[in-house]
């Protein structure tokens, strides 16, 4: 046991006498109990206790202590008690859980030299990475496999790629440049990107474009690792002098470690294929993201989606890889092909959409031209045609190598490799070795053909790959094809057993996608076994998914079943099925063959159509299958007037053309209206939902489009947001679909009094929901005419500009509105009496209301009241928001009337309180009242002042068992003091769920600067990070230094949680203040 450490020490002091390695753990005592993490130390422990080094009773005392340093201390009394052998062993599990803190202790005491000898040897290490990155043998490479003679330059073939910026809620705000990406590199930068997206390429580039001293913004960096983690199989410097440098390198690992670590940010990690990487065998490697903050290298990471969830927490700078412009996938055919091959090439993306959808990611440009060289009578229709070509492009080419071997042995060779295709799918397995092979002979046949690639190079044994992951895809789901396809029972057999195995809708739009993609590509006969088996699929699967304190998966829905976030996730996934199941039917080409199992599928499903991006596969679902409209239960059909912005986000225009086409001004897109007129189907569609957005001109043409298109459904929902393009031209639209609208919504959108008046025409119509509508009333306006609308059954009105007399005539209108189930009212200034008149109807019984909504609407003491008094008519309640109303000094006096009838609507779920004088004093009541609310999912006492007592007595209530659903909690303004929230957290914190374990948004904002103690923003934080669906913190006045904030962060980051944490009133904007979010948006 003593020789590594042995080893280490000679190394360190030459002719002196070694060290006891009691004495050295002693020595370095200090240094350990503050570096050793919390994970590190678990990690040890559980080594240690397999091999009876520390007993159970040990073992529980060290993994149950919650302070690092504290556990740290424990392990190295018990390790320096059990002598020389237990402190060997300690150092070994060291080394290996963290490799950077084992090497600064055996370099302890000798820093001097290492940094004089580091200074010394940093441009030896520099000028060997610049000689390989501006080499030919890195420079030029073969982008599908050594076996195609295609070589491609970096200089030549790489173009300004296009980048989208993602926030911590995975969406994209604003578009990169390369060069801006250069500018923008963090602590750690993930690139996201499907197969085929030149993730590679453009960390090669990176790599060259230091080398060669062009990029000023990579001038910073001292040295630049180009890694393929795909390609790892050994530790970090063996990896890089492997990789890189050469075998045996001139340093040894302690010295080019020490190096590396002396350096911090002046070095660059570019890691590629984390898709294609074991971090749990490669720890020092994953370290490199995992712990970036403690190591302080600035890493570059390339990820396939699907494993992106496992990098996402970590990283700094989340960034997708955009579309190839055309621009760019024209100047790279150019770059490859002869002037004859690319000009006809060229013409055909011209006449083909799909190609020019294919042709966005860069490896079928490639596979393009590649066939192009082969074959110019090619036309490629859909993926799976073009792989298939390239599949018969290799065999025919290389059949000369192999031409003695016999036909059938030949067949069976290539479909004993699409069963190691399809194995490998199933297994997550892109690595294969000799044994997987049936022969010497099978292996020279398919290294021949170039179906597989052999990598043996400083390896002990040769690895076999596909040359790209999506082509081992292709090549499953050929063979899967033939399974479900073949005339042998047993072949029938073993192919519906795998189709079994993709037995969650989220394998189906996630997993196995590609395969399953490339399976209906292949045939109609396989198309139908799919379509009839992904109908027959209702699990969702560990779409949600978190790591617990063991670092095991679990899936969050069997743990919350009722929270409303996995409900969306769930309707996320249903969605993106639809899309799969079209995609799927299109690549089939099967035309009308599928139809009784298309409509089966699409049975009571809801299909997304964004009028800017129109894919083929939609044209052909029209065109081929118009009998399966019928059966879709809901179409969503978006207009926006700039694509760009469906988020709300403004987008910087490009300064060049090859990135977006510029958008100058509003138009419904050309391919909307020929996919609902030119396209011959002829169907009606059941409910149809249309929103147009962001139109602040619209055409005469353009109206009656629209209009024909709300005409084609049964039902239709539509929805106006900050159009003034259909002000004064919406009685127009109205009018052509009198008989189906049966929702409407317009927010931000001025109306004339002939679009109020057309509206209130609308007989049938059962939603009415306007929003931020600052027009004069006038006389023979909407409101006038309101009692008109007798099948009513939700009025939301929401900002909407009246005085006294137009809340008197909308308070005398609910007598006809014998259906009404939703009324919402709010923010309205300068009432008299007309809001009690409007209580008084409300509370009457009349209808059956369900949500009673009166924000910010001059409630007064009488009025709440008067709903106390008449709460018995409101049995059926579920949402009751009072927020914002200032009751003054008959605040407690109505609110605990109100309090006091609460268990009259036993179902409640949301319950949003007034304010007022003294109003908290009614808490008492209130905390006895919700024990027997057993349904609220939201509480809402804004500006009750709360002090600790209160706080206590909320907490008392969750405790006990109560508040079990709640999934928002707004405490805004109140008065609790740094103590207070200690206690609470403290308290929530013992629950074994975290205590409120089901919320997803929470506002604690104080009225007056609170202060947090140290020991308070730890009990925070260990309470925040048990809360799986909480998305948004609202801390208003906390106020929080650095050091806060990055506990927050690292906190989140370790747990793997996704919040938005707030300090202010609003969110900033500006270019500085952004720099603040950063740190905010944990």
């Amino acid at each position: 046991m003593d020789g590594l450490l042995c080893a280490d020490l000679k190394k360190q002091k030459a002719g002196k006498d070694l060290l006891n390695v009691v004495d050295f753990i002693r020595e370095r005592r200090s240094e350990l109990v503050h570096r050793m993490g919390r994970q590190v130390i678990d990690q040890v422990v559980d080594e240690l206790y397999s091999k009876g080094v520390l007993n159970t009773e040990e073992k529980d005392l060290v993994l149950g202590t919650l302070l690092p340093q504290e556990k740290a201390r424990l392990i190295l009394g018990y390790i320096e008690n059990k002598g020389k052998a237990a402190c060997n062993l300690f150092l070994d599990y060291l080394k290996c859980y963290d490799q950077y803190l084992f090497e600064d202790l055996r370099w302890t005491g000798n820093i001097t030299s290492i940094k004089k000898y580091t200074e010394n040897n940093v441009q030896m290490i520099a000028q060997d990475l610049r000689n390989l990155y501006l080499s030919p043998a890195f420079q030029k490479f073969h982008p599908l496999g050594e076996e195609i003679d295609i070589i491609f330059d970096l200089e030549t073939t790489f173009s300004d790629a296009v980048f989208w910026k993602k926030n911590t809620n995975n969406r994209t705000t604003n578009q990169l440049k390369f060069r801006d990406l250069l500018d923008e590199l963090k602590n750690l930068s993930v690139i996201e990107g499907e197969a085929g997206k030149g993730k590679t390429t453009l960390l090669k580039r990176i790599a060259s474009l230091w080398a060669s001293g062009k990029q000023p913004s990579l001038n910073r960096f001292k040295l630049v690792f180009f890694v393929s983690l795909r390609s790892m199989q050994k530790g970090l410097y063996e990896s890089i002098c492997e990789q890189l440098l050469k075998e045996p390198y001139s340093l040894d690992s302690p010295t080019f470690m020490k190096i590396i670590e002396v350096l911090e940010h002046n070095v660059l990690f570019c890691l590629d294929g984390f898709d294609e990487f074991k971090p749990q065998d490669y720890p020092e490697t994953a370290r490199l993201f995992t712990k970036n903050a403690q190591y302080k290298h600035t890493v570059v990471l390339t990820t396939r989606t699907e494993t992106l969830s496992q990098v996402r927490s970590y990283a700094d700078l989340l960034v997708k890889i955009g579309d190839l412009s055309y621009n760019s996938a024209k100047m790279l055919i150019e770059n490859v092909l002869e002037e004859s091959l690319a000009k006809s090439l060229l013409t055909q993306l011209e006449q083909s959409g799909t190609m020019k959808e294919m042709m966005k990611t860069p490896l079928f440009v490639v596979i393009a031209c590649a066939i192009q060289m082969g074959d110019d009578d090619f036309v490629p229709r859909t993926q799976t045609a073009l792989f298939h070509t390239l599949h018969k492009l290799m065999i025919n080419k290389n059949y000369y190598k192999t031409r003695d071997l016999p036909e059938e042995y030949i067949s069976e060779s290539i479909r004993h490799c699409g069963d190691l295709a399809l194995d490998g799918i199933f297994k997550s397995k892109f690595d294969f070795n000799i044994e997987d092979l049936s022969s010497q002979k099978e292996e020279r046949l398919l290294l021949a053909a170039g179906l597989l690639n052999k990598y043996a190079a400083q390896r002990l044994r040769p690895v076999y790959r596909f040359f790209h992951k999506s082509f081992q895809e292709y090549t499953a789901g050929r063979r899967l094809h033939e399974l479900v396809t073949s005339s042998s029972a047993t072949e029938v057999s073993k192919g519906q057993m795998y189709l079994q195995k993709i037995s969650t809708i989220s394998d189906i739009t996630f997993k196995y996608q590609n395969l399953l993609l490339y399976t209906c590509g292949s045939s109609k006969g396989a198309a139908a076994e799919v379509i009839k088996h992904i109908v027959g699929v209702k699990d969702h699967g560990t779409f949600l998914q978190f790591l617990d304190e063991n670092g095991e998966s679990a899936n969050v829905e069997t743990q919350i079943q009722s929270s409303a976030e996995v409900e969306k996730l769930r309707l996320l996934n249903m969605n993106t099925l639809v899309e799969r199941g079209l995609t799927f039917v299109y690549e089939s080409r099967s035309q009308s063959a599928l139809a009784p199992e298309f409509e089966t599928f699409l049975q009571g499903k809801t299909l997304h159509i964004n009028s800017h991006y129109i894919p083929d596969y939609l044209f052909y679902f029209f065109e081929h299958l118009p009998s399966c409209l019928r059966s879709l239960g809901l179409i969503k059909l978006k207009f926006s007037g700039n694509p760009f912005s469906s988020n709300g986000n403004e987008v910087k225009k490009p300064e060049s053309e090859n990135q977006l086409q510029p958008v100058t001004r509003a138009l419904i897109p050309e391919p909307a209206i020929k996919l609902f007129y030119e396209t011959p189907w002829n169907q009606t569609f059941n409910t149809l939902q249309i929103t147009l957005r962001d139109f602040p001109d619209l055409k005469a043409r353009e109206i009656k489009c629209i209009g024909k298109i709300c005409c084609s459904a049964l039902s239709l929902i539509l929805h106006i947001s900050k159009s003034a393009g259909i002000t004064g031209k919406l009685h127009k639209i109205l009018n052509t679909c009198a008989r189906n609208v049966q929702d409407l919504v317009i927010e931000s959108t001025p109306l004339t009094e002939e679009d109020e008046q057309q509206i209130v025409k609308m007989f049938q119509l059962k939603t009415l929901h306007l929003n931020d509508l600052q027009t004069e009333r006038r006389e023979g306006g909407f409101i006038d005419g309101m009692h008109c609308l007798k099948n009513i059954e939700k009025l939301v009105l929401e900002n909407v500009k009246m005085n006294d007399a137009g809340v008197k005539k909308i308070a005398a209108s609910l007598k006809h509105f014998c259906n009404l189930s939703v009324f919402h009212l709010s923010r309205l200034t300068g009432l008299g009496n007309g809001i009690e008149e409007l209580v008084n109807e409300l509370s009457s019984g009349t209808c059956s209301l369900q949500e009673i909504k009166l924000a910010s609407c001059c409630l007064t003491g009488r009025t709440v009241t008067t709903l106390a008094q008449n709460l018995h008519n409101l049995q059926k309640l579920k949402v009751l928001d009072l927020s914002g109303n200032n009751l003054r000094e008959e605040a407690i006096d109505a609110v605990s009337q109100l309090v006091d009838q609460l268990t009259v609507v036993s179902g409640l779920k949301v319950l949003m309180l007034p304010f007022g004088h003294n109003v908290n004093s009614c808490l008492g009541t209130l905390v006895i009242q919700l024990r027997s609310l057993t349904n609220v999912t939201k509480i809402g006492l804004q500006k009750w002042r709360l002090n600790d007592l209160d706080l206590n007595s909320l907490a008392s209530l969750v405790t006990s068992g109560h508040l079990e659903k709640l999934q928002c909690l707004d405490l805004a303004d109140n008065s609790v003091t740094t103590k207070g929230w200690i206690a609470f957290f403290g308290a929530l914190r013992k629950i074994e769920t975290g205590g409120l374990c089901k919320l997803t948004s929470l506002d604690f904002s104080s009225q007056l600067e609170l202060y947090p103690e140290a020991f308070m923003v730890k009990e925070f934080v260990q309470w925040i990070v048990k809360l799986h669906f909480i998305h948004e913190v609202v801390l208003v006045n906390w106020m929080f230094d650095e050091n806060d904030l990055n506990m927050i962060k690292n906190a989140k980051a370790s747990q793997k949680r996704e919040f938005q944490l707030r300090l202010t009133e609003t969110y900033q904007q500006t270019n500085d203040q952004l720099v603040d979010l950063k740190h905010l948006s944990i």
